[in-house]
């Protein structure tokens, strides 16, 4: 944000779409934008993470050396980020991306071993995150690529990035605080700044997720997070509540899986009728045809001009 010498380095499963849409507030960007994305995201809130719907937002990737080199809290800009307990992290990711079946995490690992079943039985979801775990004690598992389950660490690279502060996600309201002082002094005078509150999984983590074997591969995956950001301890903090999942969460589960499968329908048809008529276009097919009329609507919802 180079008019409020303001810069967020997002990391995945650390309250980032909550940040997201905090900075797309303070830049005035319509929400509307990000909804006509066709992707498979499962709610209108996560479709914030459409980059190449933000309009007035530039990344560090588009900006020259020059503007980058001068990116420094020593020259007035706040530079932050956010981190959450490693742990806890990996369970939210494989919740919301693997075992709820996201349609990109689907087609990419659907067939893996280590892949969820649809749980018919409360014990099924502490079964197979186990089993997800023990898969990661290679580390090379083709998952840890992705930037959901990597290490925060190397998202936020805090040996090259100059940062004002990187704080505990238990911390975003002092976080909050100090942006809008930040930008405030800057000339922002914009309505008071409000963290939207984003349920993305359902289910709250209980401590029979996290049994010895699950901690110990945890505190070897992510040495590096627990020793740059100060959590001594590989097991996360648990609300007080039933050590195990009921009928009714699988149920709530099943429901949401059902959801997200039909979104995924929905966009790869979106995204096949979009394919064919821009083909339509391209040919020069007459103005008439279907798939040019298509072209035109779809166009119009993507944005897409």
């Amino acid at each position: 944000m180079p008019r409020w010498q303001a810069m967020f380095v997002s990391v995945n499963k650390a309250a980032s779409t909550s940040l997201k849409w905090l900075v797309a507030d303070i830049q005035d960007e319509r929400p509307e934008q990000f909804h006509r994305s066709l992707s498979s995201e499962v709610s209108r809130t996560m479709t914030i993470h459409q980059r190449r719907m933000w309009a007035k937002t530039p990344t560090a990737a588009s900006l020259s050396d020059e503007e980058l080199a001068g990116i420094s809290p020593t020259d007035g800009w706040f530079v932050f980020g956010a981190v959450r307990h490693p742990t806890a992290r990996l369970f939210s990711a494989w919740q919301s991306k693997l075992l709820l079946r996201e349609a990109r995490y689907v087609k990419e690992f659907g067939n893996a071993d280590w892949f969820p079943r649809v749980p018919q039985h409360p014990d099924d979801i502490v079964a197979d995150f186990s089993r997800f775990v023990s898969a990661l004690g290679d580390e090379a598992n083709v998952i840890m690529r992705d930037r959901h389950f990597r290490q925060q660490h190397s998202l936020l690279k805090p040996n090259r990035i100059p940062y004002s502060r990187i704080y505990r996600t238990s911390e975003i309201p002092q976080l909050v605080q100090d942006l809008e002082g930040h930008v405030r002094a800057r000339g922002y005078d914009g309505a008071p700044l409000k963290l939207r509150r984003v349920n993305e999984t359902p289910l709250p983590p209980v401590a029979s997720l996290f049994t010895p074997e699950v901690l110990t591969t945890c505190s070897r995956l992510y040495r590096s997070d627990f020793a740059a950001f100060g959590f001594e301890n590989p097991m996360p903090t648990v609300p007080d509540v039933s050590d195990h999942y009921t009928g009714a969460t699988v149920a709530e589960v099943g429901r949401l899986i059902e959801r997200a499968e039909r979104i995924g329908d929905l966009s790869r048809l979106a995204k096949l009728h979009r394919a064919k008529s821009n083909s339509a276009n391209s040919s020069g097919d007459d103005v008439g045809h279907p798939g040019r009329r298509i072209a035109r609507r779809l166009r119009g919802w993507t944005g897409d001009r």
